[in-house]
């Protein structure tokens, strides 16, 4: 923060120096929302408001390549603080096709003709490379391509508008005969992504403005999103999430449970795999968005969405997988004995044994790893039930919806089964699921995942923390997701893979927290009967 407030203090200074000064009234809220978004403390809001009212509008070359011009529409209902404020008092928007007033040649001379590092670059849609003349500038014939690279490689900053310029758009669809590319892969400049189709008009301000008070990107996920914006799932601030978590779903679109909120998972929604804050900012001035319309998130933030999730009004099923786009598992070779495995373990390495029969986080020949998993069914259900209303009605759900399945999951024994295996979230998820019990339910689960075809993982929230030199993996409370997921349509396969998945993310999380609280870095070997492909080994060693 104190680096933001250096900065922003810089550039005050540096106007006031040059005597380029323009008195502007500035919209204090706006300010005061724009901080609330990014976290900032309560003495940026004098330096912000200053700095705004005193500098000269930046400069905003909009270009549009391969679009639809919708991420215009979003950003021209921009209402805090409002396009007009936007256009005549902070940006100058000297080239947009749609908006601006000059047209033909002298607009053409000014865009060859931009000082270098005095102006925002913001891109909307994606670039057509299979063939130069696809889109076209101007007389010359300039292709997108090309107009593309001249102005990336002079400008302060560059923004990718929408999902188009960020991650190609649907015109990038297989079997792409266009071989439409996102922006990003044109040009060697930083990009800062803020997909959607469209995106929200507050997501394309903010991130703007942002840039013009810091002059750098704000920070950012591993696709070049904001944080801030996109730092969370879509179904993490939804207002159904509840029903979701009560197992009560919308079967059609034409049922009364839609007007009731019942979650649209099951009709479609994929809210929980799409990074996104539109239930927070909304559409057209707040005044809706698709949830809310009575119709389920698509990921449209998310790249490959037109091809990697399905259709769009059913859960990712088996017999839909020839949507899907083809990932390629190798099988791969690991020590799966735990004693040849503990000897193989050098001083400065840690070692995940990731094992059907026991599952261990080694470091200086000690299992670091404790967890609890109570593993009989019948005494999970029960004590879900128990835990809350909510889980009562999901338990409800799942008795009612899979009456064979809960009818023999309560002829198991009342005694309680503690396992300290975490690799049992397998066996549980199992007897949750089916009716057969197969001898080795661990690596039938874990094929299962293997075949999911959309690749998708649907997250078991894990409680990872650190207590002394142990690592506490707490699966209990994020089993009953298994129910919820099952509830909405979700088949086995996709269970098993946001399983297996959410088991290696809590694997690897609890030894990264672990290398925190020792304050230092140590290499990670891993090994056991269920890291048998490149797959779950990435899934351990590296975010996915």
């Amino acid at each position: 923060m104190e680096v933001l407030a250096q900065r922003l203090q810089q550039q005050i200074e540096k106007i006031q120096d040059h005597g380029e000064i323009f008195h502007k009234e500035v919209n204090r809220g706006f300010v005061e929302a724009f901080m609330k978004a990014f976290k900032l403390p309560a003495n940026f809001l004098d330096p912000i408001t200053k700095f705004l009212s005193l500098k000269k509008p930046t400069s905003i070359i909009w270009l549009s390549l391969s679009e639809c011009t919708g991420c215009t529409e979003s950003f021209l209902r921009n209402e805090i603080p409002g396009i007009d404020s936007l256009l005549l008092e902070q940006i100058s928007l000297d080239y947009h096709e749609v908006l601006m007033g000059g047209a033909g040649f002298e607009a053409r001379k000014n865009l060859q003709n931009l000082d270098k590092g005095k102006y925002i670059l913001v891109v909307e849609g994606s670039v057509c490379i299979k063939e130069p003349f696809f889109a076209t500038f101007g007389i010359e014939g300039v292709s997108g391509a090309e107009e593309l690279r001249h102005l990336a490689e002079n400008a302060l900053m560059v923004f990718g508008v929408g999902t188009c310029a960020s991650f190609g758009g649907v015109q990038a669809a297989n079997p792409n005969p266009t071989n439409t590319q996102s922006i990003h892969e044109l040009i060697s400049r930083q990009v800062v992504n803020i997909p959607g189709c469209p995106p929200s008009d507050i997501n394309i301000v903010y991130s703007l403005m942002y840039g013009i008070l810091f002059g750098e990107a704000p920070s950012m996920d591993s696709l070049n999103r904001p944080l801030w914006a996109y730092g969370k799932t879509v179904h993490e601030a939804c207002e159904r999430k509840a029903k979701f978590e009560s197992g009560d779903f919308v079967q059609s679109f034409d049922e009364e449970s839609m007007k009731m909120g019942y979650c649209l998972y099951k009709v479609g929604c994929k809210g929980p795999y799409a990074y996104n804050n539109c239930p927070k900012v909304k559409f057209n001035s707040k005044t809706s968005w698709p949830i809310q319309a009575g119709h389920g998130c698509i990921a449209c933030s998310e790249p490959n969405f037109w091809d990697d999730f399905g259709v769009f009004e059913t859960p990712m099923l088996k017999d839909h997988r020839s949507f899907a786009s083809k990932e390629w598992i190798t099988k791969e070779e690991s020590c799966q004995n735990l004693q040849d495995f503990r000897t193989s373990i050098e001083e400065d390495c840690i070692g995940i044994f990731l094992d059907s029969q026991n599952t261990q986080i080694l470091w200086k020949g000690q299992n670091i790893l404790e967890g609890n998993l109570e593993v009989n069914p019948r005494v999970f259900l029960q004590t879900l039930a128990n835990k809350s209303k909510l889980t009562a009605r999901l338990v409800e759900n799942y008795k009612n919806y899979f009456s064979a399945l809960y009818q023999k999951n309560m002829q198991e024994s009342e005694e309680s089964l503690i396992s300290k295996n975490i690799a049992d979230v397998l066996k549980l998820m199992h007897f949750l699921l089916s009716l057969e019990r197969e001898k080795n339910f661990h690596h039938y689960a874990l094929d299962e995942a293997m075949s999911f075809a959309f690749k998708k993982i649907s997250d078991m929230d894990f409680g990872v923390k650190i207590a002394g030199d142990k690592i506490l993996i707490d699966a209990n409370k994020g089993m009953r997701l298994v129910l919820c997921y099952a509830l909405g349509g979700l088949e086995y396969d996709g269970i098993a893979y946001g399983m297996m998945a959410s088991l290696c993310r809590a694997l690897r999380e609890g030894v990264g927290k672990f290398m925190e609280s020792q304050e230092r870095s140590f290499s990670v070997l891993v090994g056991g009967d269920l890291v048998q492909n490149s797959l779950v080994k990435r899934w351990i060693l590296r975010d996915e």
